[in-house]
């Protein structure tokens, strides 16, 4: 019985301190996701493609089984899965003045806006498509704008092989 009144007394504390949490924003999961992906952006290793542990920590469960099934594929007829090199930069030139903004967010998705310059002086826009799960924000997609007006996503280039 006592324990059961100690739990009944520590429960609105422990309520009130989880509505204190602090839920990082989607935006910081995106500029968190660049800064791990320097080293790939630079042109000087793998980056997060190239490191398990931080494709977990970055990409949503769906995305990390649509990307592990295109390598499979890839492996099983010998060719190069859809993603090879860096999801973050486009494979833009020279990456410089990157802008990350909240487009919109609900409580578990959200969209957020990376701008950047690519060193041709062209823009590039990407919108990551994100979720809320195991308690963090992630990337489930990436829309790409095109130079030309067209736009592809992550997702649909993991289909279409």
């Amino acid at each position: 019985m006592r324990i059961l009144v100690a739990v009944a007394c520590l429960l609105p504390f422990a309520l009130a301190a989880e509505a204190g949490i602090n839920r990082h924003s989607p935006d910081a999961a995106v500029n968190a996701a660049y800064a791990a992906d320097e080293t790939a952006i630079q042109g000087r290793g793998a980056g997060i493609m190239g490191d398990n542990t931080l494709r977990s920590r970055f990409f949503s469960r769906s995305l990390l089984r649509s990307l592990a099934a295109n390598e499979v594929i890839a492996d099983a007829r010998t060719a190069p899965p859809a993603v090879v090199g860096d999801l973050f930069s486009d494979q833009a030139p020279h990456m410089v003045a990157l802008r990350v903004a909240p487009i919109s967010e609900n409580r578990d998705t959200a969209k957020v806006l990376a701008e950047f310059a690519r060193g041709d002086g062209a823009r590039e826009r990407l919108t990551y498509a994100m979720v809320y799960e195991r308690g963090e924000w992630r990337i489930d997609d990436i829309t790409y704008a095109m130079l030309d007006g067209e736009s592809h996503t992550l997702r649909g280039e993991l289909a279409a092989n």
